[in-house]
């Protein structure tokens, strides 16, 4: 260690050595004395300082910095202290050398030597070494101290000594160096009062004293003020640079604790600095530019000195020790910084005022409000200062400076926190203000500045600043809109403006969207997602957002003048409005969430259940967004409205959708809720608005229409009522010109149709064409219609001769071009003759037609703009123009004359079918029909509508038409002349247009042409049988067989297919009777007969066909193989037909994927064809001509058989993965490599799936180019198939990326699960389904799309009786129910499970386990309340199973006695009540004890029905049946009282309000009451005078019942008056009397009583009043019922009203559905009418506060019955009733009473009633000229059918009477 030790001591002496001067032998000497070694660096050093003598100081500058290093080297400190004195003697000999930079080097080191040298302790170096090293030390400062006098040397030494007793001062511990600081410190204060002193001097003297005022502050303190007043004199004096001044000001901050120490002087000191700043301003009107150094020096030390005094103070936590004194010195303090800048300008000492200003608001914090106006206008005044108003300090501030300003402004807004007042908004929002004109700046940073500023009062923490700033703005923006109003002309000038600049425009636009762009920011979005948890930031965001768009609307509404002309204002606003609306939505429903939950912790769930108002919050945020928002969405989705604008909405609409799926993604509300679509109404004009811009020119707008549609329908927006015109729209736009947007709509075609059928059921026409014209009625667009625009009405616009040939070469195929590449330019290039049609309208006249789509306004552009998007529309238009063509033209064509046209027309509908029937041949896949010839199906589809549209024109030509143009005259002659040629040649074609309709898969075609092929044979076989006897009948009967039985079952099969699969199941029925009719002699042979339905034998099979229209596959096939048992039918259809029937029950079989029917059946057809061998038939009885190796692969699939399912695949022809044009064979080919990506992607292939699945949509892609001119029935197929592709290539994807299937977000999905599963009265078929099925169970077999899917396919499977598919997915669900990925719903699942099971054992015919299991399924919820709201979906499926269980025990109760008595045992059980309980309760007592099984029944019933009330209060259904059962039970109480009666309840207790026990009895108080007044009426009679006491009455009766006891005659005649009173109360309803009053027969019957019982007294009629009384109360018992009656029905219509409301607002409900509604609620209202006439006055407590909830509807349907009452009423309190009924119909809807009010005042020969009189004054005063209006045409209508004859008739009659009367 030792050797170690000495080797570092060498090291050091190495250093020296090279340090010192070469002629040096000292060092030399010494360093050879002590054993050192030499370091690395040092040698290297030495090596090369003796190069030259440059190097050689480097180098010894070099060493010195090392030993320097060396010296402080915290390790070395044992080191250093014994090799101090050779150390010591080296840097000292060092301080005298010739070069300065080695004596400042040597200074510092020695320095550093000294101060380590006194810091080392003396243990570590021993007392006398200690006292060796302190004599060095002194040495040190014995040589420095007095250099510091030696100022005057000029030689640099005291400068060396200041360095080094600055390191000295530096390096050393406080301890060590203590008794050094003061000398060095007096001689520093010595120093800085010589006058000789440098300013270098200096700043190394201030180093000296910063290092002594933080190391030796009590050595400090005494001199502190001394030294300060030393550094001021040098910092104020005028000439010292600011960078010298600078460097004083940062050693004052260094003093920090002094200042502190020494509060009062530095706050004096303050004082004078300002006192000091007062006079030199004071000091003249101009300043000079000394004065202005001045000033600005005393500003710096100002500034400097509170710095430094207020952060010590902060240190300590004493900061409001100077706030008082700053408080009072702030004015001074802001009135000089005032005056310097009007004075000397801003320019150069701007920083110093900010500086200044921000230490002030640190300092001072909120108490700086007060002062910041002042300092605010000192801020403004720098930036509007004029630089050439003064000289001194002149020069206008910079950008930079401005921004400096801007940013100081805000540093003093944000340090006033709280405080800041709202009057300083004012001050700085205003529109003159210069951070207002500042937005204008060309500088960003300025503006951005500005915007900080806004935005920070925009965001503050007091919402009253946050107020003022927003009205602020918006008052602006006003004044801005009045000021661009100007300069656009659309306002007058006005002289009284804020600010006298003039705008331009493009600034106004800037200051509009500055405004609108920092007012949003009061609602910051960065927060917005968080919104949903934050109640309390929602609730300010909603006032404040609201309040916005209050303002925005009513003062910036975008579609007003000036805004409207400013497309780019416009969008701004627009934009605003959007963003405010998301803020909005979000806040509101987090705000009703939060009270949603607090709400159901506070309110008990019988109540919740009970509240009928209490709504969904998610609806009910809807709805007011809807409400509030919908009519700008509209108006800015206008055709008229800028592309921009229309972009925005769209993106709005969009955003609007995302925060709807959001929210409903993130609430813990029960997602299945069936009432979703409560604003159906208020979403109709957005939904109509979005479809419409679906037409709009842009190209890209129309492809914004196709995501917003898609997220419309992923939100539930849309109610399923517009779902057919969705898709239809959808539809249309296939033939959009871009590809792009086309692509876009064909894949929401493949999500919008199948939801649509899912929801609404298969197509209606009827209901399309409803939508539709309510479309046409409200927008009045040709858009929607224009198949029947362009058929039916002439355009302007007509083709010429050339374009004509280019439209037959087109749909001849012999011109191979893309549709796109050419009818635009046709169209644009076709003339317009305005004179041809008006030619046209002035032959047709007035026809008069009443088809809205006649009514539909054309003009010239019409044409353009609808085919411009809609490359379809235009070949529609060009055919049918081409057919209008060629009748002007008399059918001379390129192709010919009239003769050689039909012909080639002819050919060509024959090159369809065998083209077609070509293409489908191709099995070896070497040559593809559209490959070879280049055939498309497109033109094949125009051909068919170019002949039907010529067919029809030709038509008109010779008959005319009411719908039709008229052709000009000399077409007219020409065709009348060929009448009988067109008619020939049309029905030989017709024959050909079958089998072209038959090859293009279009049912309407093939319907209408076999229909007119059947009429054409029809007529062929009457000709053949015309005039001949029986017997040549008879004998020609068998060639007239041959001749045309095989052409009649063929078109017949034709025509019964195509129906089949357009489930037209009523037209097969007629069309099976009428061949019937028609072809009976034809179609049964001698041993034939018909069958007991009375259908021939050969057509039997159109059964079959009609079970498959009705989706009764299974029965179908069961039906179809049963015929092929018949040999007498095989033989009768013949091999054609029996290969009909094969194909029907393979294709029934594949429909339900009956696979092992299927595979049963063909082993029974090859039976049947070894027992038929040799027959005629016997080779059609195979499964050749069908595609069985495709069938045998999907059910090797279903089975799970994978490989099975491929090597089937490797069986089918080489063509199954070709293109072609038969829809049929293209579909399923389609399915096939469906199957493949299936089978590919099961076995983890996912990146080969993509292949396959493009396969599947390119074979698609023809039948695509067509389907818009087919419809949503055909393209629903397709539409599907189009779905489940998609489905798969998203989970494909998904896949790859090792991510999650998400079939929850599609489209389907959003309505599978909330809604039921399909509408009742609809039809469904379950085949699309099955294949959905198919695809989802591979994707995810377990998500709650697919099993809910599952579910709903097994309910419709059980209504439609295919109940072996329903047990297959009954069986697949109960395997899969369990691991759904959903809790909640799972249990959902499994309750619909277990209820769907019993509803399939009653399909079954298993009636008894069907109602055993059913009343386990609803036992538990029979009258229990334990429901809440959360529980709906849950509740509705209880509700009706309760209501299914009642409708049960009425149907097949009689029969399952047993079963019913043990419900009523377990029921019983179940309320604690004893089996053997009394049961005299049930009905009277002359009938039996024993309780029959009816009335047991019907307990049950009524128990059952009030459940159904109580689990779902919202379903119609439940309260009108629950009405009915209480009106039945109230009925039969009055009418048959024997029959099903129930006195009271014995099992549920639930039922007493309702089954009251004292309904049929006088109580026993009542009695007693009798009995009383009997007592009473006896003593009067007698004369008895005995005194009475007047005590309780309970008492008295007391007294009179045993009074009453021993008089036999008294208790009979009490007995007869309780009968009477008993029996009166169950008289009928008012209007079963005569018009007699119910009390006052009551009361005749008793006064008769009396008299029978000689009883008559003056006072008789207070006795038998009282006892009316007694009547009175039991008669509202006996009624309640028909109360509780009253209430069901009332809600019924309540809850009808929403719905009503909602579907019938558009008219697209189902008709039969809408039938079935509308007769439920008539039967409602006329029910509760019943009562109300009959029990009005017994019920008005109960009727009368709820008749003003009554839907207006329901009471309008009923006008008639209810005037008829009005005034014909016996009771007056109903009366009064029925005239509140129709005042308010007379408030709401007069048009609806005002002419019956008239027509019955008008029969009143003299006054009229009352109640008429209220009425009419109530519509005079409202309604006064409707009134007058109506009555002068009642008047009219009266002069109009009283003829002439008839009045003067009348007055000779009334002459006559009178003269008579007068003789």
């Amino acid at each position: 260690m030792m050797q170690g030790f000495h080797h570092q001591q060498k090291q050091l002496a190495t250093l020296l050595t090279v340090a010192l001067p070469k002629d040096s032998t000292t060092a030399t000497s010494a360093a050879s004395a002590a054993p050192a070694t030499a370091t690395t660096s040092a040698t290297a050093a030495t090596a090369t300082g003796s190069t030259n003598s440059e190097d050689g100081e480097s180098a010894r500058l070099g060493a010195l910095n090392s030993l320097h290093g060396a010296i402080l080297y915290p390790p070395h400190s044992l080191l250093i202290a014994h090799s101090a004195s050779f150390l010591a003697q080296g840097l000292s000999q060092l301080l005298s050398d010739k070069s300065y930079s080695v004596r400042h080097s040597a200074a510092i080191a020695y320095g550093s030597l000294c101060a380590v040298v006194s810091s080392i302790p003396i243990g570590s170096s021993g007392r006398q070494n200690h006292v060796m090293l302190g004599s060095l030390v002194d040495r040190f400062i014995s040589w420095a101290l007095p250099l510091l006098t030696n100022v005057s040397a000029g030689d640099g030494t005291t400068e060396l000594a200041v360095e080094g007793l600055r390191e000295f001062l530096n390096v050393g511990d406080v301890g060590g160096i203590e008794r050094y600081a003061l000398p060095i410190l007096k001689a520093c204060q010595e120093l800085l009062e010589d006058e000789r002193t440098s300013l270098s001097l200096l700043h190394r003297l201030l180093g000296i004293l910063t290092l002594i005022a933080i190391k030796f502050s009590r050595l400090f303190q005494p001199h502190f003020i001394d030294i300060v007043d030393l550094l001021l004199g040098w910092a104020l004096v005028a000439d010292l640079a600011e960078s010298d001044r600078r460097v004083i000001m940062d050693s004052f901050l260094q003093f920090q604790k002094h200042w502190v120490g020494n509060l009062q002087f530095s706050l004096g000191l303050l004082s004078k600095f300002l006192g000091d700043m007062d006079v030199l301003l004071k000091d003249g009107p101009h300043g000079t530019p000394q004065q202005f150094r001045r000033l600005l020096a005393l500003l710096s030390c100002f500034s400097t000195v509170l710095q430094s005094t207020a952060s010590g103070l902060l240190e300590i936590n004493l900061l409001e020790q100077i706030t008082e004194p700053l408080t009072k010195m702030l004015p001074q303090l802001l009135g000089c910084l005032s005056m310097i800048g009007k004075r000397f300008g801003w320019s150069n000492w701007i920083g110093d005022s900010w500086k200044c200003l921000t230490l002030l608001a640190e300092i001072l914090g909120e108490r700086f409000s007060t002062f910041y106006l002042l300092a605010v206008d000192i801020l403004f005044q720098s930036l509007e200062f004029d630089c050439t108003t003064r000289s001194v300090g002149a020069g206008r501030i910079t950008s930079f400076q401005v921004h400096g300003v801007l940013k100081t402004n805000l540093q003093l807004l944000a340090l006033q926190k709280f405080g800041l007042l709202p009057s300083a908004v004012q001050k700085i929002l205003a529109f003159d203000a210069p951070i207002s004109k500042l937005r204008l700046h060309p500088n960003h940073l300025v503006t951005g500045s500005s915007a900080a500023a806004y935005i920070f009062l925009l965001q503050h923490g007091n919402d009253e600043i946050v107020q003022q700033a927003m009205t602020l703005l918006t008052e602006e923006l006003a004044l801005l809109k009045k000021m661009l109003a100007e300069i656009l002309g659309h306002q007058e000038e006005d002289n009284d403006s804020r600010d006298s600049r003039p705008y331009s425009k493009l600034e106004l636009f800037a200051l509009f969207k500055f405004d609108l762009k920092v007012l949003l920011t009061s609602v910051s979005f960065s927060a917005a997602s968080s919104l949903i948890g934050s109640p309390s930031i929602a609730t300010l965001y909603l006032r404040r957002s609201e309040m916005l768009v209050s303002l925005i609307i009513e003062k910036l509404n975008p579609f007003d003048l000036p805004i409207q002309a400013c497309i780019e204002l416009q969008v701004d606003v627009i934009k605003s409005l959007k963003r405010l609306s998301v803020v909005t939505f979000l806040s509101k429903y987090s705000i009703r969430n939060q009270n949603g939950v607090k709400a159901s912790l506070d309110v008990s769930e019988e109540s919740v259940l009970n509240d009928n108002s209490c709504r969904d919050v998610h609806s009910d945020v809807i709805i007011e967004h809807l409400r509030d928002y919908g009519m700008v969405l509209v108006k800015a989705l206008q055709a008229s409205s800028p592309l921009a604008v229309k972009v925005v909405a769209l993106e709005w609409v969009q955003k609007f959708c995302e925060n709807v799926i959001a929210i409903y993604g993130n609430s813990d509300m029960n997602s299945y809720n069936y009432e979703t679509f409560e604003y159906v109404s208020l979403a109709r004009n957005i939904v109509f608005a979005v479809l419409e811009a679906a037409f709009d020119r842009e190209s890209k707008v129309r492809s914004q229409v196709a995501l917003v549609l898609e997220l419309l329908l992923k939100s539930r927006l849309m109610h399923p009522m517009y779902f057919y015109l969705i898709s239809e729209v959808v539809l249309e736009k296939l033939g959009d010109p871009d590809i792009d947007i086309r692509n876009a709509f064909v894949r929401l075609l493949s999500h919008v149709l199948p939801t649509t059928i899912y929801a609404c059921g298969s197509y209606d026409h009827g209901t399309s064409i409803t939508c539709r014209q309510m479309v046409l009625m409200s927008s009045k667009s040709s858009n929607l219609c224009w198949k029947k625009v362009f058929a039916l009405k002439q355009l302007p616009q007509q083709l010429q001769s050339q374009q004509l040939v280019s439209i037959l070469s087109y749909i001849s195929q012999r011109w191979k071009v893309p549709l796109s590449s050419w009818i635009q330019r046709l169209i644009l290039r076709s003339r317009s003759s305005k004179e041809n049609v008006l030619s046209q309208l002035e032959e047709t006249g007035n026809v008069g037609s009443n088809d809205l789509w006649l009514n539909i306004e054309v003009d010239e552009e019409v044409l353009k703009s609808v085919c411009s998007i809609n490359n379809l529309a235009g070949a529609w238009w060009a055919i049918h123009e081409a057919a209008r063509y060629c009748i002007s033209t008399r059918l001379r064509t390129n192709l010919g004359g009239p003769t050689q046209t039909f012909a080639a027309l002819e050919r060509m509908l024959l090159d369809i079918a065998h083209v077609l029937e070509l293409d489908g041949e191709q099995n070896d896949g070497s040559l593809s029909i559209i490959g070879s010839s280049g055939a498309h199906l497109l033109p094949m589809r125009l051909l068919l509508a170019f002949v039907e549209a010529l067919k029809k024109n030709v038509y008109n030509a010779y008959e005319g038409s009411a719908i039709l143009p008229s052709a000009n005259r000399q077409s007219s002659l020409f065709f009348r002349a060929n009448k009988k040629v067109c008619e020939e040649w049309f029905s030989r074609i017709s024959e050909p247009m079958m089998n072209a309709g038959l090859a293009l898969q279009c049912d309407d075609a093939t319907i209408q042409y076999c229909t007119l092929r059947l009429q054409e044979l029809k007529s062929l076989v009457v000709l053949a049988l015309k005039d001949k006897s029986m017997a040549q009948v008879a004998e020609q009967l068998h060639s007239i067989r041959g001749r045309f039985l095989g052409d009649i079952l063929r078109v017949l099969r034709h025509m019964a297919l195509a129906l089949s699969r357009s489930h037209e199941s009523e037209a097969l029925i007629g069309l099976q009777k009428w061949i019937t009719m028609n072809f009976s002699s034809l179609l049964m042979d001698e041993n034939q007969s018909m069958n007991h339905s009375g259908i021939l034998g050969p057509s039997q099979w159109i059964t079959g066909l009609i079970y498959q229209a009705e989706g009764q596959h299974e029965k179908a096939a069961a039906y179809f193989a049963h015929l092929l048992q018949s040999e007498e039918l095989l033989t009768g259809m013949g091999s054609d037909g029996v290969k009909f029937i094969i194909a029907r029950i393979i294709e029934s079989y594949t429909a339900v994927s009956d696979w092992k029917s299927l595979e049963s059946w063909l082993i029974e057809l090859q039976t049947l064809r070894a027992k038929h061998a040799g027959k005629s038939y016997s080779g059609a009885l195979t499964t050749a001509g069908n595609e069985m190796n495709a069938v045998h692969a999907l059910a090797c699939f279903d089975e799970g058989d994978n490989k099975a399912a491929w090597s089937y695949l490797d069986l089918t022809p080489k063509s199954s993965s070709e293109l072609t044009l038969d829809p049929k064979l293209a579909l399923q080919r389609s399915e096939q490599m469906l199957l493949q990506a299936l089978l590919l992607l099961i076995e983890g292939k996912s990146d080969t799936v993509a292949h396959d699945l493009q396969k599947a949509k390119s074979m698609l892609e023809e039948v695509l180019s067509v389907l818009p001119l087919d419809g949503l029935t055909e393209a629903a197929a397709f539409a599907s198939q189009l779905h489940c592709i998609f489905a798969l290539e998203e989970s494909s994807e998904l896949i790859c990326n090792k991510a999650k299937s998400e079939l929850s977000k599609s489209i389907l999905s959003s309505y599978v699960l909330p809604l039921q599963p399909l509408i009742k009265g609809i039809y469904q078929d379950c085949t699309p389904w099955l294949k959905l099925l198919r695809v989802y169970r591979t994707i995810s077999p377990t998500s709650p799309i697919t099993l809910n899917l599952c579910m709903n396919l097994l309910r419709l499977a059980r209504k439609q009786g295919n109940l072996m598919l329903a047990h297959r997915l009954n069986s697949y669900l109960k395997d899969n129910v369990l691991n759904c990925s959903e809790g909640g719903y799972r249990d959902f699942l499994m309750l619909n499970l277990q209820y769907e099971e019993i509803l399939l054992m009653h399909t079954e015919k298993k009636i008894e386990d069907a109602l055993a299991n059913l009343w386990s399924f609803v036992r538990p919820y029979m009258g229990s309340s334990a429901l809440t709201m959360k529980d709906a979906g849950h509740g509705m499926l209880k509700a009706k199973a309760c209501l299914r269980f009642s409708d049960w025990l009425r149907w097949d109760g009689q029969d399952l006695e047993n079963i019913v008595l043990k419900m009523q045992s377990e029921l019983y059980e179940d309320n604690g009540s004893p089996i053997g309980r009394a049961v005299s309760s049930f009905s009277d007592p002359n009938l039996s004890s024993k309780p029959s099984l009816d009335v047991i029944i019907e307990e049950m019933v009524g128990k059952a029905t009030k459940s159904s009330t109580q689990l779902c209060p919202k379903m119609g259904k439940s309260w009108i049946s629950y009405a009915s059962w209480c009106f039945s039970q109230a009925r039969n109480t009055l009418v048959n009282r024997h029959e099903k009666i129930l006195h009271s309840c014995s099992f549920s207790p639930m039922l007493i309000p309702e089954l009251t026990p004292e309904r049929f009895k006088l109580t026993e108080d009542e009695i007693n009451g009798v009995e009383c007044v009997i007592f009473q009426l006896l003593q009067s009679r007698d004369d008895l005078k005995h005194e009475n006491d007047r005590g309780e009455d309970q008492e008295f009766w007391f007294d009179a019942a045993e009074n009453l006891s021993s008089k036999t005659p008294s208790k009979s005649l009490v007995q007869e008056v309780v009968d009477i009173i008993e029996a009166a109360a169950g008289a009928p309803g008012a209007e079963d009397i005569n018009g007699e009053i119910l009390s006052a027969t009551v009361a005749s019957q008793l006064q008769n009583t009396f008299q029978l019982a000689n009883i008559v007294l003056e006072d008789i009629t207070s006795v038998v009043d009282k006892l009316v009384d007694i009547w009175w109360s039991l008669r509202q018992r006996r009624v309640s019922l028909f109360g509780h009656a009253a209430h069901g029905f009332i809600q019924y219509l309540l809850l009808s009203s929403t719905k009503v409301n909602g579907g019938h607002l558009f008219g697209v409900d189902c008709k039969p559905m809408k039938q079935k509604a509308e007769s439920y609620t008539l039967r409602a209202t006329l029910y509760i009418l019943h009562i109300l006439l009959n029990y009005g006055v017994e019920l008005r407590d109960t009727i009368e506060p709820a008749l003003p909830s009554v839907p207006l509807w329901s009471w309008q349907e009923v006008t008639p019955q209810l005037f008829a009452r009005l005034s014909s009423h016996p009771e007056q309190v109903v009366r009064r009733q029925l005239e509140g009924l129709l005042i308010m119909l007379a408030k709401r809807s007069p048009w609806s009473i005002v002419y019956p009010t008239l027509v019955d005042v008008n029969a009143y020969d003299e006054k009229p009633s009352e109640e008429l009189q209220h009425i009419l004054g109530c519509l005079r005063d409202l309604y006064p000229r409707l009134v007058q209006d109506v009555q002068l045409m009642i008047n009219e209508l009266g002069n109009v059918t009283v003829l002439w004859e008839e009045l003067w008739l009348s007055t000779l009659q009334d002459l006559h009477t009178g003269d008579i009367s007068s003789v």
